[in-house]
């Protein structure tokens, strides 16, 4: 008869028996169940269909998943050798069905062990496996047997993680029958870690080779940290170690101690961490040595003492409460352990372990944002453990008792010995037990590392049913309710601490990596949140290059201590990525760092740096080269308030005089001390003074001795000096003589050799003289006589507009005198030639041929159509055409004859215009070279500039550039044609 004839005349599961609520696909479900009916009547068993169809309806009531649960036993029946000595044990003893059930229902990892392996199935049963706890003795038994039996490293290896395979199959049966309660669950599966890493490093020693007699006799010990440490290791949990050595020695022809036990502990981890056809047996992390994961593998007891003495971190102290001696030569773990005591537990701290531990917990949330992360949530697995080793490390140092690597041990230990009440003991102790419970729940389903909370209610219901839940509401409702509590708790642990950290400020904790590091910054507004990433690693550690730590433990308090104002004041900038990177200079630049941070707690000051820091990285590390500079404005920051007396230039270095005074005149600028025109003006006196001071001294006689004057040309003359600008200079020599000349023409080029001095400080100033008689080919110095004959009969028109700039700031003030009256008469009281206005045009234009606004769209603020040199003809033209009658226009800065009233050349409107956009550019030309470092006058691409300059896009920036550019132009053009 047909089997499903058969159904019709037995009594089978019906719908009744498969509650909906339990399934995802009903349809699915009904199809296994049928299916394992049919198997059940193929196989012959002894006992009746209706007992089968019966024990199978209570199995799937009480499975967690019972979908899952019924898929994988369809699978574990087509694997198993006998289908019919299955289905009879299963109904002779109730309890393998129920087991069955529990682990198919409850874990696909374990699920897929036993359909491999089916043979483990009546190990589990039929011996004490489920009866008896694991042993330390008997893995290390196991661990010998299969050494005996295999003698390839790979073989030796395969068989080790068939024993772990099983006995975490043997865990977490007794797991899930509820014959283990947690703390055993934890330790077992710690205990079974112990005896895979020892059998893994008696590989790696094998596959390392004989170290003779060199390095055989040296300790070597592997320590466990974190939960691995605690004995309370997860059921998918990587394993966190460190790897230590008892002495430096060298071989011969073997190197050194270092180097073998370096190569030692690396084939270690990939022994550990390595795949096969047998899987794997731990991912292994490795980060929490010293130097945060970027230092060697392993040290020797001397290397890792010197190291925690002079630069452990207190989340360093935290971390080696858990360390506990795993693998290798314990006894040297032992020791190691018991000498870093007075590290790990001293008496007295520089900071609080509150604060820190605080710290390292908001950046911990601000990374998990709203997800529900059991272990990093706030009320979570890691704040119970945060609170328990804050105790720890408060109280450690006076009561040796509290001690203790394990968490509930040690809750039970801060109990007795009167640091949390019993209340509060036991809130923690049982919140840590049903998080952990739920995290084993997690992990053992695909055997991931896990931590979070399903959001779907399918999931969530099914995790409510692994933990013995009747329902998800309940579920919710005892989960909310712990969550609240350690919450609560930790707010009061942690009183010490700042209140609510910000997550920007959280990341200096040491411990973190530059990844979380970049993610929680790419959120606070920085754009290149890998390199913010770095300059927080510098500011924090010292030195983000080499990943060593440079700053000391009083330095990395102090910086803390301010991080959270600093990095919130940095953030409200309109360009955070070049603040931070401005700041990094600013305190890279520090010899005592500690001060400069412990200066940056006045509000004063911190304003005074950040402000600078937010607009100019120029400035920024100007004052990182000059400390006495910074010293005193951090004492007086007022002192930048009044304009520098420069009437006399100091004795010594001219450039470290010139760095200085446009250091202060850009803050003072930058600041708001002073205006754009007072900036250039005072980079124009400055410089005027240091070309007087340098003719003095390359000739060394007193002025006028020499029958010389220097004349400034271009912004120089016009006190219009910008950053970087050249100096357009020239020279002119009075009567006297064959010698008296040849003397004048040694002093120019002597002053000229003296400007282009280059020293570790930079550079004085580029010279252009192009602008003297007859161009670059005639002599440096133009004798006056023959200069006004010159300017009468050959000079072109372009150089009388030049030289409607001419300034004497140097040399014999007759001379000087003299020369000026004799270009003011040229310049403004000769008549202006036919065509002059169209011909300064066509000038204009071709000065465009050299701007690259030519080619690819470029906008060249200078140079290009409708740029400055627009604006700045059309005041040199006005000046041409009014100045002989209006002696006011003469030399003056270009906006100053813009808006200068009554030349009766532009409308007040029209003057207003072009004096905003001249200053709009000259505004875009001190970003360029104060934020961006650019000596060019290109518009660039990026968001800096727009940001520096008004906080838009770049593109709202470039539209406006150009629409100015455009309507200049047109300004330009007209005004010309008027003034013609």
């Amino acid at each position: 008869m047909e089997i499903r004839k058969l159904f019709s005349y037995v009594f089978y599961m019906t719908d009744a028996d498969l509650p909906p609520a339990q399934y995802v696909d009903r349809a699915r479900a009904r199809r296994s169940v049928d299916a394992l009916h049919e198997a059940f009547i193929r196989s012959g068993s002894r006992f009746a269909l209706a007992e089968f169809s019966a024990a199978l309806s209570e199995w799937v009531a009480a499975a967690a998943e019972p979908e899952r649960a019924l898929t994988n036993l369809q699978r574990f029946v087509a694997a198993v050798l006998s289908v019919p000595t299955l289905f009879n044990d299963l109904l002779q003893y109730p309890l393998y069905g129920d087991l069955l059930f529990r682990l198919f229902g409850a874990s696909q990892y374990f699920a897929d062990v036993l359909i491999r392996e089916p043979g483990l199935f009546p190990w589990l049963t039929s011996t004490d496996a489920l009866s008896v706890p694991l042993g330390e003795e008997y893995l290390r038994g196991e661990t010998s047997r299969v050494f005996e039996t295999f003698q390839s490293p790979e073989k030796r290896l395969d068989a080790l993680k068939r024993i772990h395979r099983r006995e975490l199959l043997r865990i977490g049966a007794r797991d899930l029958l509820g014959r283990a309660g947690l703390a055993e669950v934890t330790a077992h599966l710690s205990l079974l870690a112990d005896a895979m890493i020892d059998g893994a490093l008696c590989v790696a020693r094998q596959q390392t080779g004989d170290p003779g007699t060199a390095f055989g006799t040296i300790p070597f010990c592997v320590i466990g940290l974190g939960k691995l440490g605690g004995n309370e290791l997860n059921y998918s949990s990587d394993v966190d170690l460190l790897f230590v050595y008892g002495e430096e020695a060298e071989g011969k022809g073997s190197g050194t101690a270092h180097e073998y036990f370096n190569r030692l502990a690396q084939r270690l981890v990939r022994n550990l961490s390595g795949a096969s056809a047998e899987g794997h047996l731990y991912r292994v992390d490795t980060r929490l040595r010293p130097e945060s994961g970027a230092g060697p593998l392993a040290r020797s007891l001397t290397g890792y003492l010197t190291y925690y003495e002079s630069r452990g971190e207190l989340w360093e102290r935290q971390m080696l409460i858990k360390a506990r001696p795993v693998a290798g030569d314990r006894s040297l773990g032992r020791e190691y352990i018991a000498r870093l005591e007075p590290f790990v537990y001293p008496r007295t701290m520089f900071e609080h372990p509150a604060a820190a531990v605080a710290r390292i917990k908001a950046r911990i949330e601000a990374e998990v944002g709203t997800e529900a992360n059991l272990k990093l949530m706030a009320g979570g697995i890691r704040d119970i453990e945060f609170i328990v080793q804050t105790l720890q490390l408060v109280n450690g140092g006076l009561n040796p008792a509290v001690r203790e690597r394990n968490t509930l041990a040690a809750l039970a230990g801060l109990q007795r010995h009167g640091m949390l009440d019993g209340h509060e003991a036991k809130a923690l102790g049982d919140a840590y037990i049903l998080y952990r419970t739920l995290e084993h729940r997690l992990q053992m389903v695909l055997n991931t590392q896990t931590h979070t909370i399903p959001a779907d209610e399918t999931s969530y219901a099914a995790l409510a049913r692994r933990v013995g839940m009747d329902s998800p509401g309940d579920l919710r409702r005892v989960l909310d309710g712990h969550l609240e509590r350690v919450r609560r708790l930790f707010r009061q642990v942690m009183v010490a601490a700042p209140e609510s950290p910000s997550a920007i400020a959280a990341v200096t904790e040491e411990g973190i990596d530059d990844g979380t590091i970049a993610r929680i910054l790419g959120g606070q507004g920085f754009r290149d949140s890998r390199q913010a990433a770095r300059c927080v690693r510098f500011l924090t550690a010292g030195n983000a290059l080499t990943g060593e730590r440079e700053h000391d433990a009083r330095t990395r308090a102090a910086f803390r201590a301010v991080a959270p104002e600093v990095f919130s004041a940095i953030a409200r900038v309109p360009d955070p990525d070049l603040a931070l990177a401005s700041f990094t200079s600013l305190a890279g630049g520090q010899k005592i760092p500690h001060v400069f941070f412990g200066q940056l707690a006045d509000p004063r000051f911190r304003r005074f740096v950040l402000e600078i820091c937010a607009r100019s990285p120029r400035f920024a590390r100007g004052l990182a080269r000059d400390p006495l500079l910074l010293d005193m404005l951090a004492s007086d920051p007022g002192a930048l308030a009044g304009a520098p007396s420069l009437s006399e230039l100091p004795d010594g270095d001219l450039i470290a005089v010139k760095v200085r005074e446009e250091l202060r005149a850009g803050i003072r600028h930058v600041l708001g001390f002073t205006d754009f025109d007072g900036f250039t003006g005072e980079l124009s006196l400055l410089a005027s003074r240091i070309v007087a001071t340098l003719l003095l001294r390359t000739t060394g006689v007193p002025r006028g001795r020499i029958p010389l004057a220097v004349f400034a040309l271009g912004k120089l003359g016009t006190g219009e000096l910008g950053l970087d600008a050249d100096l357009d200079l020239l020279f002119v020599a009075g009567k006297g003589g064959r010698g008296g000349h040849e003397e004048a023409e040694n002093a120019a080029g002597a002053l000229m050799q003296a400007l282009g001095t280059v020293s570790a400080d930079g550079r004085l100033y580029d010279a252009d003289v192009r602008l003297r008689p007859e161009g670059r080919n005639a002599p440096l110095v133009a004798e006056a006589s023959s200069y006004a004959n010159y300017l009468a009969t050959r000079a072109s028109l372009w150089e009388r507009q030049s030289l409607t700039r001419l300034r004497f700031i140097a040399g014999d003030p007759t001379v000087g005198s003299v020369v000026a009256s004799m270009v003011a008469s040229w310049v403004y009281d000769a008549p202006l030639p036919e065509g002059w206005s169209a011909e300064i045009v066509a000038m204009r234009r071709k000065m465009e041929s050299r701007s690259r606004t030519r080619v690819g769209g470029y906008l060249d603020i200078k140079l290009g159509a409708g740029g400055m040199a627009d604006i700045e003809f059309i005041a040199q033209m006005i000046q041409l055409k009014m100045g002989g009658h209006q002696p006011e226009l003469r030399g003056r800065p270009t906006v100053t004859v813009l808006r200068s009233a009554g030349h009766g050349a532009l409308s007040i409107e029209r003057a207003s215009y072009l004096a905003s956009a001249y200053g709009m550019f000259r505004r875009l030309e001190f970003l360029l070279r104060a934020g961006l470092e650019d000596r060019s006058w290109i518009l660039p691409d990026g968001e800096t500039l727009a940001r520096l300059y008004d906080g838009a896009s770049a593109e709202a920036l470039r539209t406006r550039v150009e629409g100015t550019m455009k309507r200049v132009r047109s300004e330009f053009l007209d005004i010309a044609r008027s003034l013609a």
